[in-house]
């Protein structure tokens, strides 16, 4: 990889976005790639902050777009990604902070640190699977048994298939519950307040890497016919219980620390609007959470961008749940776990309508602040099958990579595509990076973006 080696630093992208944490750490801007100053508390920090980035910036802004929840506009550059067209050398910069920070920084703990701090290493286990699953989500073949061997010379690491990813997830999310599962004695230092997400609660981890261990085997739903029963398996050694279990990401909302959805509007003002199919949705229900997610348009209601609209800018952005300076959104969260229930219980031919009623309930309560109505959850949850359960679910995780995986996984929402794009159907992965195609022999190239993923055999 060209950029692969790089210093492991809080760069100027982290420290822009989250300055305002450096309280809360000492010699925040050193560099945890030297040996010397690495120190385990640095490197979950630093593995978090890129975490958040990911979470909230190239990958979800395409993965938005695709599943028409947004909608980019020839204001900038996404107007393109509307037409389904995705150039190799801007998305770069996603497969860098992915691989060049949070897996490196993860790779660098696990390596010098494991022995006397089992807790920061299962930490740092934890956002290993959880990006690596957002990379091979996205790319397909991604590297990783040969992916940190750059400081030995190897700059040019073979890719593992996507189903060897998917086994390597699930190792290192069993291996993270072994270092939780630890005693405290067994810590040299313990986290603390430089664990952004959980300030060092270990108990939470243990249910997010069960739920992450959910998700994963889920995914496999249709190239595994286990994948179900392990699903629910999985969410039965969890005991994610409420909203106050949930991972979130962390902003401060002060001048130095913006949330990055509220930043990038304020930046890069009309680039990105709201999809119309994901606000008609919530219009045509009376969702209680509309006002929440969707922003005010210019004319004071609540509009967006149909999938061939990339001219028109006076409809609404992001909602201020989700894009006000210190909105925090959730990478996690009880609600997912109870979809994941309730679609397996459905697969399995069990009983999934009380699984998604608290699905549904715990996402109104997450946005809205308020419990759920008994007609709206009786509303939206009248009719249980396949289709209702993901189109809730397709609401309930907006802005993040779980509706794009689950449309390509089940074909739902039933979407219609952008019919003035070239291709007249919704991106399956993204091209691989051109830094990766030039630079690395090894790498499993794609450049049709209609390539399905391994996983994905619907």
């Amino acid at each position: 990889m060209k950029k692969y080696i790089q210093k492991i630093i809080l760069t100027a992208l982290t420290i822009t976005m989250l300055t305002g944490c450096q309280a809360e750490l000492d010699e925040f801007n050193n560099n945890p790639n030297q040996p010397s100053t690495s120190n385990p508390s640095l490197l979950v920090a630093a593995m978090e902050l890129s975490t958040f980035q990911t979470h909230s910036s190239g990958l979800m802004r395409n993965a938005g777009i695709f599943t028409q929840h947004l909608q980019g506009t020839n204001v900038g550059q996404l107007g393109a990604i509307g037409y389904y067209v995705v150039n190799e050398g801007e998305i770069n910069n996603e497969w860098n902070l992915i691989y060049g920070t949070t897996l490196m920084n993860g790779h660098i703990l696990n390596r010098d640190f494991a022995t006397n701090y089992p807790y920061y290493n299962g930490i740092g286990q934890v956002l290993t699977a959880l990006n690596l699953g957002y990379a091979t989500d996205m790319w397909g073949d991604v590297p990783y048994d040969d992916a940190f061997l750059a400081a030995e010379g190897n700059k040019t690491p073979k890719y593992n298939t996507q189903k060897e990813i998917y086994q390597r997830l699930q190792n290192i999310l069993d291996q993270a519950i072994v270092n939780f599962e630890k005693p405290i004695a067994n810590n040299e230092v313990v986290p603390g307040n430089d664990d952004f997400i959980f300030k060092g609660k270990i108990a939470n981890w243990i249910k997010v890497a069960y739920v992450l261990k959910a998700r994963y085997a889920l995914r496999l739903s249709e190239v595994d016919g286990n994948a179900p029963q392990q699903a629910l398996d999985y969410l039965n050694m969890a005991g994610m219980t409420t909203i106050a279990d949930d991972a979130n990401t962390y902003f401060l909302g002060d001048t130095n620390s913006f949330n990055q959805w509220y930043a990038f509007n304020k930046q890069r003002a009309n680039y990105l609007k709201m999809g119309k199919y994901f606000v008609g949705n919530l219009s045509d229900a009376n969702d209680p959470r509309l006002p929440f997610m969707v922003g005010l348009d210019l004319n004071g209601g609540y509009s967006g961008n149909a999938a061939n609209d990339d001219n028109t800018v006076n409809t609404s952005y992001i909602g201020p749940k989700f894009a006000s300076p210190d909105s925090q959104i959730g990478i996690v969260t009880y609600s997912e776990a109870k979809f994941i229930e309730a679609e397996a219980k459905f697969r399995l031919g069990q009983d999934a309508n009380p699984a998604f009623e608290a699905a549904v309930a715990a996402s109104v309560l997450k946005v809205t602040g308020a419990a759920v109505t008994s007609d709206f959850l009786k509303s939206a949850t009248s009719t249980v099958n396949l289709a209702t359960i993901i189109q809730q679910k397709y609401i309930a995780l907006f802005l993040t990579m779980e509706p794009y995986n689950d449309y390509r996984r089940t074909g739902f929402p039933a979407l219609v595509p952008n019919q003035n794009s070239d291709t007249k159907m919704i991106p399956l992965r993204l091209p691989t990076p051109s830094d990766e195609r030039q630079y690395n022999p090894n790498a499993t190239v794609v450049s049709n973006v209609t390539t399905n993923v391994w996983w994905d055999k619907n």
